[in-house]
């Protein structure tokens, strides 16, 4: 059934992303504030549906997401051809596929095989990278210069240290919920427009 957050992503009229750091504090009987913790950067996507088409196509699809109840998590990734701009590799290497690094702990990660490029850069800022097929996603802080090693990314790594192959650009894959099912109408008889935008947030 998960296969229905794919098919939002698919059919997106327009995706908005954002790193967001969840906050969260405690308060003491008379209203003191006591403690406040800032959690990692996590993901969360807005994802707008086109309005017009055939109720009798997207019924499935509305069912199948209502029945998941923001509860289900799914794996979604953003590889549409025309979504290149939004998720692309900006670097220079000749085969992202086989990127090794080692992670220790904090922010940062080691490259230690499989960046071939002679000049350039083996990652931009904001490229996208994900730590292993089952790893958290991340994004680039800086430019990686070809002669480079460290890589350091936007928020603390989840994954235990170790050794991961890099997934690159549009071959990252989320593990989100849908903390938001925007309201549907059906109008000219066969037409299903929305009240809002689908709301993914990442599984942490």
């Amino acid at each position: 059934m998960t296969t229905a957050f794919q098919t939002v992503f698919d059919n997106a009229q327009s995706i908005g992303i954002n790193k967001r750091k969840k906050v969260s504090q405690t308060l003491s009987r008379d209203g003191t504030l006591k403690a406040i913790s800032l959690g990692g950067q996590t993901w969360e996507f807005e994802v707008k549906l086109p309005d017009g088409p055939n109720w009798s196509e997207y019924r499935p699809l509305v069912e199948k997401m209502e029945a998941l109840d923001r509860v289900t998590v799914a794996t979604i990734s953003i590889n549409d051809p025309g979504l290149t701009w939004l998720n692309g590799y900006q670097g220079n290497l000749t085969n992202t596929g086989s990127v090794v690094v080692s992670y220790t702990s904090g922010t940062t990660v080691t490259i230690t095989s499989g960046a071939t490029t002679a000049s350039g850069y083996i990652f931009k800022s904001g490229d996208f990278i994900q730590l292993g097929s089952t790893g958290s996603v991340y994004t680039v802080v800086n430019d990686v210069a070809y002669n480079a090693t460290a890589v350091t990314l936007h928020r603390p790594v989840r994954e235990a240290a170790g050794s991961y192959t890099l997934r690159v650009g549009q071959a990252v894959q989320w593990q989100v919920i849908c903390a938001n099912f925007p309201k549907w109408n059906i109008f000219a008889r066969d037409q299903i427009s929305w009240d809002g935008s689908f709301i993914f947030a990442e599984a942490i």
